[in-house]
């Protein structure tokens, strides 16, 4: 594909409740995007078509770029023709529809099993089920487990190549006695990733009961070896959406096959990460998962939570979350029953907005909360050496305060230093990294273009002081001209309007015992975006204040800094009142 002139690329993303569209072109020998396009995902009743809503999509983008997509029949015209009718490309990724169950079997949970966990992040597989030698289950109760998990699919690892057969030969026994006790039309497919050597003996003992994909052993001399076990994941998603109601129409027009969205944003967080030679952060949060992908040295390490999400999954995020982690990120006593009554109404309304400023802390508290949790998931995190975050979802690229967004991230992640914050509102990461695999000079061009919002510079200080007390000062000079001096304090932020393509020089002065990134002088040009600047000294205040009083006027005074907000802050008496008084 890649030996052919790809003059335009067309992009669609499914998301569990938005469906994004984009359009590139090459002009003058150089990509660029020349238009995008959202709506509501036609997943499930009554449509359960997803290309009925791209379809709606696409007739806007045609009515404001003058290109023509489909034909008389319906379908996407591909190659482009002449008259800027059609494209030459169509890639398809998405996010929407239930989590796959999957069973992981293995000889050693610290090293096999891991090693599939880590296989499956992208690819929305709800790992329901573990099997392994120090499980301390009996053979029947292997069988059992292996059985009530009701699994989609079966991925089995363990074993060097060459090395010893009989432990892993019993649980290969063991799979094929548990897809014979299942009913037919409910068997799952299997994955074997594990001792090459026996690669023979699993087609032989399960393909005649099940599905029987076979991929290189996943850990090949003592290093995990992820690669070709996720190209076989990518081939049974694929056949998995494209045999589903929903994307059957779709999958017939796609070039890529069906993507899991997170794959190709794992591909370009590592992009960026190379790119930049730093650790980089990207985080989806949407309405039914949310996802982490940290790039470090061209590698990349990612979690999802297929039950974290601000949506459709709020009720069970809540749930694993718990209310009393939630709680902390509130100005309020939550009343009994307010917080699994929000979340409920979120799930059966899930495109819907908060009703009041309680609701909008308790939306901002789950945001947080779910961003944490997943983060602590990342092992190779390293809160000191990330420099740049990319978010995308609909709370962080609906156009709100930029300087509120990269807030709520830094009390979500707690990072270290200088951090830039770049959002996604077009959903171009997916693009971009199903993009790679067929055009990747138009991945370069766009990745250094405008595909992504600039939202700003996130400074956060480190070390201790007494609040109130002067933390930092600062002398802001704009390329204007102007020239702004201000002492920041201890449990304050500070913003700093910078407008896009404008820059700001900063030399910041950091009290004895404070430092942002281990310097307590710092001199930095920084570009402006959504957010501009945001200095970030609160140094603990939220988890140190002594009542709620405290914590409510705290919260709301740094809401208002960060809004641009202007005059006293009010409180409502309702927020202060104890649970049993409520």
């Amino acid at each position: 594909m890649s030996e052919r002139r790809i003059h335009s690329i067309l992009a669609a993303d499914f998301g569990s409740v938005n469906t994004r569209a984009l359009l590139f072109e090459k002009v003058d020998g150089r990509y660029q995007l020349a238009g995008s396009g959202s709506g509501r995902t036609t997943i499930g009743a009554p449509t359960d078509d997803v290309q009925a809503g791209l379809a709606t999509i696409l007739q806007e983008m045609s009515e404001a770029t003058g290109r023509r997509f489909f034909d008389e029949a319906g379908g996407i015209i591909r190659p482009e023709q002449a008259d800027r009718v059609g494209v030459d490309t169509f890639l398809t990724t998405t996010s929407a529809g239930p989590s796959l169950r999957a069973v992981l079997v293995g000889l050693y949970p610290q090293v096999s099993i891991a090693a599939a966990r880590r296989a499956i992040a992208p690819f929305y597989l709800d790992a329901v089920a573990e099997v392994h030698l120090e499980d301390g289950l009996s053979a029947r109760g292997r069988l059992n487990r292996i059985i009530h998990s009701r699994p989609q699919i079966i991925v089995i690892t363990g074993g060097a190549d060459g090395g010893a057969r009989t432990a892993l030969l019993e649980m290969l026994a063991l799979v094929r006695e548990a897809a014979s006790l299942m009913p037919q039309g409910s068997k799952p497919a299997v994955l074997y990733a594990g001792n090459n050597s026996l690669a023979a003996s699993v087609r032989e003992m399960l393909s005649q009961r099940v599905e029987v994909l076979i991929a290189p052993n996943i850990r090949q001399q003592g290093r995990e070896a992820l690669e070709a076990v996720q190209s076989e994941l990518g081939r049974y998603f694929d056949s998995v959406k494209r045999h589903s109601k929903g994307f059957q129409r779709i999958a017939l027009a796609s070039d890529s096959g069906i993507l899991p969205t997170a794959r190709p944003v794992e591909t370009m967080t590592a992009f960026f990460s190379r790119l930049r030679e730093q650790d980089a952060l990207t985080i989806d949060i949407g309405s039914a998962r949310t996802m982490l992908s940290l790039g470090r040295r061209g590698s990349v390490q990612s979690v999802i939570g297929n039950d974290v999400g601000v949506g459709h999954s709020a009720a069970a995020a809540l749930e694993r979350i718990g209310e009393e982690e939630i709680g902390r990120w509130l100005p309020f006593h939550p009343r009994k029953g307010e917080l699994a009554q929000y979340a409920s109404n979120k799930g059966l309304r899930p495109a819907s907005v908060p009703l009041d400023m309680r609701e909008r802390y308790i939306e901002y508290a789950l945001l947080r909360a779910g961003i944490r949790l997943m983060a602590g998931e990342l092992s190779q995190l390293d809160r000191r050496r990330v420099r740049l975050v990319m978010v995308a979802g609909g709370i962080f690229s609906g156009g709100g305060p930029g300087a509120l967004d990269m807030m709520l991230l830094a009390d979500a992640l707690e990072l270290e230093g200088v951090v830039q914050v770049r959002s996604d509102p077009h959903g171009a990461l997916a693009a971009l990294g199903a993009l790679a695999s067929v055009e990747p000079t138009a991945v370069v061009q766009l990745a250094n273009g405008n595909v992504l919002e600039n939202v700003g510079s996130l400074l956060r200080v480190s070390g201790q002081a007494a609040a109130g007390t002067s933390a930092l000062k600062v002398k802001a000079r704009r390329d204007s001209g102007e020239v702004i001096e201000r002492e920041v304090s201890a449990g304050d932020v500070w913003h700093l309007p910078v407008a896009n393509s404008r820059t700001v020089d900063l030399r910041i002065q950091a009290r004895r015992g404070l430092s942002i990134g281990g310097k307590r002088r710092l001199r930095l040009k920084l570009g402006g975006g959504r957010g501009g600047v945001l200095i970030d000294a609160r140094l603990g205040a939220l988890a140190s204040a002594a009542t709620m009083t405290e914590r409510a006027v705290n919260m709301l005074r740094w809401y208002a800094a960060v809004t641009g907000q202007e005059g006293p802050v009010a409180i409502p008496e309702s927020w202060l009142a104890r649970v049993e008084d409520v």
